[in-house]
């Protein structure tokens, strides 16, 4: 008997937080959905993500039976959070950026974000940094070819072909002035070690595994151990025929069973 906890995503940027759960939590077993069909989501528009998102979990959620979903990519999280919500009667946690935790933590009151072009122009996002940053200095930089690269390269990569890609991010914050910088996508998260590095240590680099992961255990402790669960942690795809990154080997990686097509 388990508890089933589900993560959705564009593609690989989820993991990371389904792995900090792993190390968080007893008695559960994870499914992961990497939308393959439709990767990348920058290039789409609002309705057109919704409706992806929305019809995929769907599938997911009469496949798997997810007892909670972690919506774990923030541009699905600020366009299809509130219809998923709407449409199943599941617990939905979803990926915004950190704007609260990086203003608690932010000396000089000038924070960075980084992320994807939708992330960045979304009213919901700006509506954190009113609610939450209201007398901080915010600087965006989006780079959504970064999510491609990690998606495809990320594990073949060089340091050297890592830090030449984020190179421009680390240059516009470095004088922008800002002592703390938002990871605001989730596939950014496999390139922090190598961003601090770039960055200097003079400058905090924060996402929302913590946050995302507390709230995801906070809403397990309501739901009820009643999954007979014989499949194991599993890493799904919307696409077998459409796979951007290797994700047989990378499904491994995170101790996950690759399961093909939902």
């Amino acid at each position: 008997m388990s508890k089933i906890i589900g993560f959705y995503d564009s593609g690989i940027g989820g993991l990371p937080y389904l792995e900090w759960l792993k190390n968080h939590t007893t008695g559960c077993s994870f499914r992961y959905l990497a939308e393959s069909r439709y990767f990348p989501f920058g290039t789409k528009s609002e309705p057109e993500i919704k409706s992806i998102v929305i019809e995929s979990i769907g599938r997911f959620i009469e496949s798997e039976h997810p007892d909670i979903i972690i919506i774990a990519c923030n541009t699905a999280s600020v366009t299809a959070l509130a219809a998923l919500r709407q449409n199943y009667p599941i617990p939905f946690v979803g990926v915004v950026p950190a704007i609260k935790p990086a203003v608690a933590i932010s000396r000089k009151k000038s924070i960075g974000l980084f992320a994807t072009n939708k992330t960045v122009s979304q009213l919901y996002t700006q509506n954190l940094i009113d609610n939450f940053a209201s007398g901080c200095r915010v600087s965006k930089f989006a780079m959504p070819e970064i999510v491609a690269f990690v998606e495809k390269n990320i594990f073949t990569a060089t340091k050297e072909e890592i830090e030449k890609i984020i190179t421009p991010a680390a240059d516009f914050f470095k004088e922008s002035g800002v002592d703390t910088v938002i990871l605001g996508c989730t596939h950014f998260v496999y390139l922090e070690d190598t961003f601090k590095k770039v960055l200097g240590s003079s400058i905090s680099v924060i996402d929302s595994r913590e946050g995302v992961g507390n709230r995801a255990i906070s809403l397990l402790e309501n739901i009820k151990s009643h999954s007979d669960d014989e499949k194991g942690d599993m890493f799904f795809v919307t696409s077998a025929e459409k796979m951007p990154g290797n994700y047989k080997s990378i499904s491994s990686r995170y101790g996950l069973s690759f399961g093909g097509e939902i």
